[in-house]
């Protein structure tokens, strides 16, 4: 355990490639933890309507509890324009997702715990998959977006390769949804992004190893301010008060 980590995860990995000092910020004492914004309150909200949907209550619209999923996220301390304009994503992000899996049925489990284990790394990485059909063999992750990549992006390839590797001959699957059209990709061989996150992860902790004292390793590293990530007011002024600066 370094500095009362006791795992990874491929949100805390995905972090530290982007940027140390925003890691930092969230993992070290004193922790930090972001807000949430429009964007990430639509992609929850998203998700949990279409798991709703996929309960098949007709009693029950997907798209209104998806919404009021979104409304009960966002309630404080988060931009009017941003919040308005994300919400109105939302319903149809929500249709495109039902109709993507509408001969899936219900899912077997939603968010599962899964765990693994790396070579060279000390720490277990552990994550919650999204959707899970043991009948079917496949794990599927939602991403709701409002640009549609053409192929798996390199970070969700890294959370995939997790995932896979910890469901075993389950097929790993991302499905992106935009308020248009989805895309739906599988993700195969993924050993090259295995070993990325590997790397990742020994790297962070020989980070955490040089010392004992969560200042001295802030001293090591530069927050990306230019990173959108920082652009909430109460995670730059904690930046400003951790950092110096």
């Amino acid at each position: 355990m370094f500095h009362d980590i006791d795992h990874h995860s491929s949100s805390s990995l995905k972090k530290a490639t982007n940027d140390m000092g925003l890691w930092c910020l969230s993992y070290l004492p004193p922790r930090f933890r972001e807000g949430t914004n429009a964007a990430m309150a639509r992609g929850t909200a998203t998700e949990f309507g279409v798991e709703v949907g996929l309960q098949g209550n007709e009693f029950v619209d997907p798209a209104e509890e998806a919404v009021k999923k979104f409304n009960e996220l966002t309630a404080l301390g988060v931009d009017g324009e941003a919040r308005d304009k994300e919400r109105a994503n939302i319903p149809a992000m929500v249709e495109q997702g039902l109709e993507a899996l509408k001969d899936y049925g219900p899912p077997s489990q939603t968010q599962e715990r899964i765990e693994i284990k790396l070579d060279g790394v000390q720490l277990p990485i552990m994550g919650y998959t999204d959707f899970t059909w043991d009948t079917k063999g496949e794990v599927i992750d939602l991403k709701s977006t409002t640009r549609l990549p053409s192929a798996i992006t390199a970070p969700d390839r890294r959370q995939g390769a997790i995932y896979k590797k910890a469901k075993g001959n389950h097929a790993m699957k991302f499905l992106y949804v935009t308020p248009k059209k989805v895309g739906f990709y599988e993700l195969e061989d993924c050993t090259q992004d295995l070993e990325e996150v590997r790397q990742t992860a020994i790297r962070v902790e020989r980070f955490l190893a040089l010392s004992d004292d969560p200042e001295v390793l802030r001293s090591f590293v530069i927050p990306n301010y230019d990173s959108f990530h920082w652009n909430n007011p109460a995670t730059r002024e904690q930046g400003r008060k951790v950092f110096g600066y």
